[in-house]
């Protein structure tokens, strides 16, 4: 056993660090006195994905939920503006469209389906923005005034519509970057983009 490995301690836990076991040599190198155990309790994990320090609801653990992480944590919720708006369908409703608000829109999508015994919700889109509430009152805008119908978020409009709604929200509510897709995960569906839908609503009046 070298010296290195039989002087250094966890600065946390005080276990023995002993290399390619529970300390790795890259940690060693930069001088991070922390063992496996420890270093790892210091990430997030909600179902399984890890989540960036940087993310406005960071809490060290593993959470099935974003619910279950922000529960500890309730008073942050009400002060961060940044979130996802995302547009939803399901099959069982054709021709309506959801659109909506979430902290994330895997984390809602997922508890979507917990109602659904087919879990056949379908995230189509969605985009990161800056204050998530702002941004959704302009697309429930936009989504009325070229809606047939409309019962509460759910509006009648193609997938289409609803997707340059979201890509058309006002740039200041938005971030540069695009929302994370994963197909395999969100069952989420590449659709064509369209015509800008907004000259066809200026004189567009629902039936």
């Amino acid at each position: 056993m070298s010296t290195i490995e039989a002087t250094k301690t966890c600065i946390e836990c005080s276990t023995t660090l002993v290399l390619n076991e529970n300390w790795t040599k890259a940690r060693a190198k930069q001088g991070k006195y922390l063992c496996k155990k420890c270093w790892h309790s210091r990430d997030m994990y909600v179902n399984g994905v890890y989540i960036p320090k940087s993310h406005p609801l960071f809490k060290p653990g593993k959470y099935k939920t974003f619910s279950d992480a922000a529960f500890e944590t309730a008073y942050k919720i009400d002060h961060i503006k940044e979130g996802y708006v995302y547009a939803i369908t399901n099959p069982s409703w054709p021709g309506w469209v959801k659109i909506g608000m979430a902290l994330e829109a895997r984390d809602r999508l997922n508890g979507y389906q917990t109602s659904s015994p087919y879990r056949d919700y379908v995230l189509e889109h969605s985009v990161v923005s800056n204050d998530r509430r702002k941004s959704e009152q302009e697309a429930h805008t936009k989504a009325l005034k070229l809606s047939n119908d409309s019962r509460g978020e759910w509006f009648k409009i193609s997938v289409e519509q609803s997707i340059t709604i979201l890509e058309s929200l006002d740039e200041q509510h938005r971030t540069p970057r695009k929302a994370n897709k994963n197909p395999q995960e969100d069952k989420l569906q590449e659709r064509p983009k369209q015509a800008d839908f907004w000259d066809l609503a200026k004189d567009f009046q629902p039936s």
